[in-house]
């Protein structure tokens, strides 16, 4: 059984700093739905369709290496409860076993400052890159965590995260 350690979160609150620095040191290899959207988005310029064909690549690569023993680690936003859901139950169809991290920033003042670094110079996936913008998007910031899952609050210590997100995906490893 392979596991997967999904990063998830609204945008610019830290998921690819902790993963990156987690798969640095664990030497797990990540798979990040900005690298696929990026990608798309040089082909096809609608947003909907660059989501479906990013999550689509997901999951035809987790089913192809549904059969080894190893792990991944996902930089995945899933801000939606049914869809994270409906992803957990798929990964235990398909023999995988779920570690999932939410992140989130209890400080909007760092919160905003971090995302507003988009500005400068954005990425194709990084459609808002103005903090008022994405709290007019999304209405309520907040994301309700899965049972069981870790969240991590981002303004906390790195060394700190790392630690805890360690305990948390070696717990039943």
């Amino acid at each position: 059984m392979s596991d997967i350690i999904l990063f998830r979160g609204r945008p610019g609150v830290g998921k690819t700093t902790i993963s990156d620095l987690l798969s640095s040191q664990l030497n797990i290899p990540i798979i990040r739905k900005d690298d696929f959207y990026d990608v798309v988005a040089s082909y096809n310029d609608i947003h909907d369709q660059r989501n479906k064909v990013s999550y689509g690549i997901l999951f035809r690569i987790l089913e192809s290496n549904k059969k080894m023993n190893g792990r991944f680690i996902l930089d995945f936003p899933f801000n939606q409860e049914e869809d994270v859901t409906r992803f957990s139950d798929w990964l235990k169809e398909h023999n995988y076993f779920l570690k999932s991290i939410l992140c989130i920033c209890s400080n909007e003042k760092i919160w905003a400052d971090r995302f507003n670094k988009r500005k400068v110079n954005p990425m194709p996936n990084q459609l808002i890159t103005d903090f008022i913008e994405l709290k007019q998007y999304y209405k309520d910031l907040s994301i309700k965590p899965l049972e069981g899952e870790l969240v991590v609050d981002t303004t906390d210590e790195l060394d700190s995260i790392i630690s805890n997100v360690t305990k948390y995906i070696n717990q039943n490893a």
